[in-house]
């Protein structure tokens, strides 16, 4: 058996191909966001999380449950139906058929895309 120890070639990986390398980067300036806490326009508390607030046509915010709430009462939902938001500013009424299948009863057409997007400036002009 040969004793003599094997000499590890300049460019030869480590067991597991893993080589450390020593990055470093430049300091980013990273825009600061201060959460707006506007209040709430259907219950009157403050909302702390802006990502779960829906904007109102006269551009107040509510809370995305108290929209639930409210169009539940509005729209005189029963106890097999529910209220569920399906996309764009849009919520809906929804039971469940014979099969099991959710059907769509009535939409309801919440938040238009000018409140959006005077919502996603008004955050936008929080940022430091």
């Amino acid at each position: 058996m040969d004793n003599r120890k094997k000499k590890k070639a300049k460019n030869e990986r480590p067991m597991g191909g893993y080589t450390p390398r020593h990055i470093s980067f430049d300091e980013v300036a990273v825009p600061q966001v201060n959460e707006p806490m506007p209040v709430c326009s259907i219950c009157g508390k403050n909302i702390e999380t802006i990502a779960d607030a829906i904007s109102e046509a006269d551009g107040s915010f509510s809370h995305f449950d108290c929209v639930i709430a409210k169009i539940r009462e509005q729209e005189k939902v029963s106890e097999n139906e529910t209220v569920s938001y399906i996309g764009h500013g849009t919520f809906a009424v929804l039971y469940k058929d014979e099969d099991g299948k959710f059907v769509i009863k009535t939409r309801i057409q919440y938040e238009s895309k000018e409140s959006y997007d005077a919502m996603k400036k008004y955050v936008e002009g929080t940022k430091i």
